[in-house]
């Protein structure tokens, strides 16, 4: 099993703040190209007035001639596009945007649009955006339509009061478009869906004192300076730790733990030692593991109770995977998941769950095994593929993305044909995954992938199959490509030409041919400068100088 951190899988999560901050060779490129297109998204949804529409209604009901929605269109695939290639990892300190670790300079010359995304995020208070790759278009238009409002429209108490829930798409984790609050008030996230994560700015909290009893105990341990000493408060913090349990108090078990885990940083191998070790052991008896479960979605450091249930192993992991199947409320859910993950522990739990009745509960097993890397799980996931529920479909395709194993990428290729929309998007994902990163570098037949995109009837699948014919690169993708990007002509034997292709369709099959090819298609691009598709010709374009001029 992989024991890689969140941070380093690059997975939305509101308790790994220096995710948006990991500093990698290519300084940012690839989410500066997500941002400049984020950027472009924002600037023309503006002018559909978001605060009117609201987040969740998407672009549906306007009306598809205008020529700004047309714009609004043109510009969420470009940031599809972008977002295939590389995450998204922002953001915002000292008033400077961070993209991957690396400011954007105030004065560069390049970068006016990233300038207008620093400015939307400063506006409406975001602290971090995380945009994991391979985002849906549907995720991209909620936070879009998110940023593209006003301050007012988000404000902080009338939402609190008033939660709106967005669901993108069928089968998604929980998604939230408010202000999540701890018991100090302190917002969590302003937008959470399975690919996206925003962050508003927050000042460190205080950390949380205890009174009475546990106050008094903390306080003789703190002063302990030999095993004597320090064995007595400890006999005392098992007797309020006793009389907490037996109150159901939670917050005096989080307080109590918290002090003896940063106690025990402190004091290292000195007197004392072995009376924390004996407490730390009180603690992961099952009632009081409990009792700290159900206080983790409060609490304003989780990370110090994580590291208490990495300690109890399976058996903590198993605490926390039984909160998640068990509680209604998305935002616990979503706390219970981090946590899981960032402990990276395998548990017979998750792999029981996924034979649960309750589809919410196998969907959450699956985005479980898939977060954490656990490779051995792709044979009961792909069981799971030809489920009659399309939401536990979803969820077990993108597991299965994630894990990118040879068995999982050859099971997404057979579902190209499934008869929900996120299903096939997924699987033609994984024909490009399978071209480039998978599979020690396997690449499956493009046929399969080219008679389904004949078939196909979604755009934004269709888009998908284009982006991973260009990953697939073979001699036949190539030629797929061509044929949908060049003008058709009629066959020797003077039968009519087929139709004109869509110019969303021709400038994708023409932009997947200049990433698989280069300068090699040079000679297409300086022809389709003068297509009489305006749209075509100016893409063509503006695509001469990475083809090689």
């Amino acid at each position: 099993m992989s024991s890689y951190g969140l941070s380093a899988r690059n997975t939305p999560s509101s308790r790994t703040p220096e995710s948006g901050t990991v500093q990698i060779a290519s300084e940012g490129r690839a989410s500066r190209a997500v941002a400049r297109a984020l950027a472009v998204l924002i600037e023309r949804l503006t002018v559909l007035d978001p605060d009117g529409k609201g987040v969740a209604d998407g672009l549906s009901g306007l009306d598809p001639t205008n020529p700004h929605v047309l714009a609004v269109r043109d510009a969420l695939r470009g940031v599809s596009a972008r977002s295939r290639e590389g995450a998204l990892l922002c953001r915002v300190m000292d008033g400077l945007l961070v993209l991957e670790g690396v400011p954007v300079e105030r004065a560069a010359s390049d970068d006016l649009l990233t300038g207008t995304l620093l400015s939307r995020l400063t506006a409406l208070g975001v602290g971090s955006l995380t945009i994991r790759e391979g985002a849906s278009p549907g995720e991209l238009l909620t936070l879009g339509r998110l940023l593209a409002q006003s301050p007012r429209a988000i404000d902080m108490r009338s939402v609190q009061s008033s939660p709106r829930a967005v669901d993108v798409a069928a089968g998604d984790t929980p998604s939230t478009v408010r202000a999540v609050t701890f018991a100090d008030e302190t917002p969590r996230e302003l937008l959470r869906t399975w690919s996206v994560l925003v962050t508003p700015l927050v000042r460190a909290a205080a950390p949380a004192t205890s009174s009475g009893a546990a106050a008094i105990v903390l306080t003789r341990l703190a002063a302990a300076h030999t095993d004597d000493a320090a064995t007595s408060a400890v006999a005392g913090l098992k007797e309020v730790l006793d009389d907490a349990e037996r109150r159901g108090d939670a917050i005096v078990v989080e307080h109590i733990a918290r002090a003896c885990l940063l106690h025990m940083q402190s004091v290292g191998e000195s007197g004392g030692r072995l009376a924390l070790e004996a407490t730390m052991r009180y603690l992961l008896r099952a009632p009081l593991l409990d009792l700290l479960a159900t206080q983790l979605p409060h609490s304003t450091d989780r990370n110090v109770l994580v590291q208490l249930f990495a300690r109890a192993g399976d058996f903590g992991v198993a605490t926390l995977v039984q909160q998640l199947l068990t509680t209604d409320d998305a935002l616990a859910r979503r706390a219970f998941f981090d946590s899981i993950v960032a402990i990276d522990v395998g548990s017979s739990t998750i792999f029981d769950a996924l034979h649960d009745p309750r589809w919410f509960v196998v969907r959450n097993a699956a985005a479980l095994l898939g977060e954490m890397q656990v490779e051995y799980a792709d044979d009961a996931l792909i069981l799971l593929l030809q489920h009659h529920d399309a939401r536990i479909r979803i969820a077990i395709a993108r597991a299965l993305v994630r894990l990118r194993t040879v068995k999982a990428m050859h099971a997404l290729h057979g579902m190209i044909d499934d008869e929900h929309a996120e299903v096939r998007r997924l699987s033609a994902a994984a024909f490009g995954i399978a071209g480039n990163v998978a599979a020690g570098g396997h690449r499956p037949p493009a046929a399969r992938l080219s008679a389904a995109f004949e078939r196909e009837a979604d755009e934004d699948v269709a888009l998908e199959m284009l982006a991973a014919l260009g990953r697939l690169g073979s001699a036949d993708a190539v030629q797929r490509l061509l044929r949908i990007a060049l003008p058709p002509t009629p066959d020797i034997t003077g039968a009519a030409a087929p139709e004109v292709r869509e110019s969303s369709l021709r400038i994708a099959a023409l932009d997947a041919l200049v990433r698989a090819r280069g300068t090699q298609m040079k000679p297409v691009v300086e022809s389709l400068m003068n297509d009489p598709d305006v749209e075509v010709a100016a893409a063509a374009g503006a695509m001469r100088g990475a083809a090689g001029s």
